[in-house]
């Protein structure tokens, strides 16, 4: 299973076709033709980028490695032809000499294990989202990854192919490429202009997301209302769901929107999902770990619950909620000296735990050890007192911070106040009001002045989010509901996606 693979280390070997940069001026030469910022590039790094032709479509793509006087390109097999003609069409008096190294092994390393294992002959970056070693030589007992969980990995988290299959020349904006190897604040290159102007929502473009549905994909365009709105490429299954890889209109991409669409004259439902799919954050996975091993504890499925939880530590050992959970499982099974063991390492990890002692308490009076037990419950004792206070200077905080912000809400509303006397339709100062009167919890004050900017501006996309939490704060629902999914809809219109996300959750809360 893939999991199985991402909770540890693994490595996968691949082919890749490598060309040599040398000379004085590759760098100034990579920098001024490829999506990445060079410069950010160290010595012992890798990075993917990507190579454009002037309208912004993709040339080929390759992996990077930095060396100390010259760049290795890792091209795809299929790409060879088309990277070696991109680079020296544009290579016309720099001091760079392109040397073919042919088709070469190499073996990638993800996980923990990438950083353990790195030395003077590896490259460190990132792949799959994980911590990733790229190495000619390895010798390491790690386990290797079959090629159908690449595959899936690669697709659920929007990485490219590793071979250049289904490689097509396409505007990059429509890809994960574009997140994964255009650096945003990068100058000149050629099709940069238009790959700027996409960006910032001047040009038509389709973003690529995940569309979680109940049944398997399989490619093609899928409608709305008989208008082509994306186009599916891979599905794969993923703990029960199906999720298709999609280059979706941007209208409609909007964290966890619900969407129905036709396909093959059949209509079904979808639910956006971002990539990536799957995180390689340690913290993401452990707290991922913790939610499996809960509902094995609910089970009664005690192995697993176990194993998961000592894996969600060895990830994260820092995570007190892990360490907390097994000790209570270790007392179930009266597995009491690991238990005991265990809290005192909790202890460590959070000095101020007051489970931590009073679990260990528990432990030892089963063991019939009173007097160490009657020592521990003394010590949660002391560090409640201890947690009481600093919930009392906690609260002193809140009350401080709460006048700060009334102090700053004055201010804001007095200058709102006097742009209204002149214009008392004016969107922008009747916005402000209705929004520190949500942050307030006034909602009638914010209604009536929320209502009157969407009345003047219909497009006033953040209104309608402020709006919603005001309905819905007053008892009104329906109203919230509509409120948001009008602001969605005319938020994704115009890219304003961060309050067309918030409108989302907002309305998965109001389901859930």
């Amino acid at each position: 299973m893939l999991n199985t693979y991402r909770y540890d280390s693994c490595k996968f070997p691949v082919e890749f076709f490598s060309y040599n940069l040398t000379g004085d001026d590759v760098s100034f030469f990579l920098q001024n033709q490829s999506t990445y910022d060079f410069k950010d590039l160290k010595v012992g790094d890798f990075h993917l980028v990507s190579f454009l032709d002037p309208h912004g479509k993709i040339e080929f793509y390759s992996w990077a490695i930095k060396k100390n006087s010259e760049v290795t390109l890792l091209v795809p097999p299929l790409l060879k032809d088309q990277a070696l003609s991109r680079l020296e069409k544009f290579l016309i008096s720099e001091d760079v000499t392109i040397e073919t190294q042919g088709l070469q092994k190499w073996w990638i390393v993800l996980g923990r294990s990438a950083i353990e294992l790195a030395g003077s002959q590896s490259f460190q970056g990132v792949i799959l989202e994980e911590p990733a070693l790229i190495v000619q030589e390895h010798n390491s007992s790690l386990p290797i990854i079959p090629q159908i969980e690449i595959d899936q990995w690669r697709v659920l988290n929007g990485w490219p192919s590793f071979s250049g299959e289904d490689f097509s020349s396409e505007l990059i904006n429509n890809l994960r490429l574009f997140d994964l190897s255009v650096s945003p604040n990068k100058g000149c290159y050629p099709g940069q202009e238009t790959v700027s102007k996409i960006a910032t929502r001047r040009g038509a473009a389709y973003s690529p997301v995940l569309l979680k549905t109940k049944a398997m994909q399989t490619s093609g365009a899928i409608y709305l209302f008989d208008k082509k709105i994306g186009e599916i490429d891979k599905c794969y299954e993923w703990e029960g769901s199906f999720y298709s890889s999609t280059k979706l209109m941007r209208d409609f991409r909007v964290s966890n929107m619900s969407l129905k669409f036709l396909k093959d004259e059949t209509e079904h439902e979808a639910v956006v999902i971002y990539y990536p799919l799957l995180s390689g954050s340690v913290i993401q996975k452990s707290e991922e770990l913790f939610d499996s091993s809960m509902e094995s504890f609910k089970s009664d499925d005690f192995i697993s619950a176990e194993k998961e939880l000592l894996k969600a530590i060895e990830l994260n050992p820092h995570y007190a909620d892990a360490y907390e959970a097994l000790g209570v499982i270790l007392g179930r099974l009266e597995r009491f000296d690991e238990a005991i063991a265990l809290m005192d390492q909790l202890t460590k990890v959070d000095s101020r735990s007051v489970l931590a002692h009073t679990n260990k308490s528990l432990f030892l009076m089963k063991q019939g050890k009173i007097d160490e037990a009657e020592q521990e419950k003394s010590l949660a004792t002391i560090k409640s007192f201890q947690k009481f206070g600093d919930e009392a200077k906690q609260k002193e905080l809140l009350i401080q911070e709460k006048k700060s912000r009334e102090e700053e809400w004055g201010k804001r509303e007095s200058m709102f106040k006097q742009v209204l006397e002149i214009d008392e339709q004016d969107s922008l100062a009747n916005y402000g009001i209705g929004s520190i009167a949500v942050e307030r919890g006034d909602w009638v004050h914010a209604i009536t002045h929320l209502e009157k900017v969407i009345e003047a501006d219909a497009n006033y996309s953040v209104a309608y989010l402020a709006l919603g939490k005001a309905y819905k704060g007053n008892g009104l629902i329906d109203q919230a509901r509509k409120a948001w999914e009008s602001g969605i809809s005319i938020a994704a219109k115009k890219g304003d996606l961060m309050p067309a996300n918030q409108m989302q959750v907002e309305l998965q809360n109001l389901k859930s």
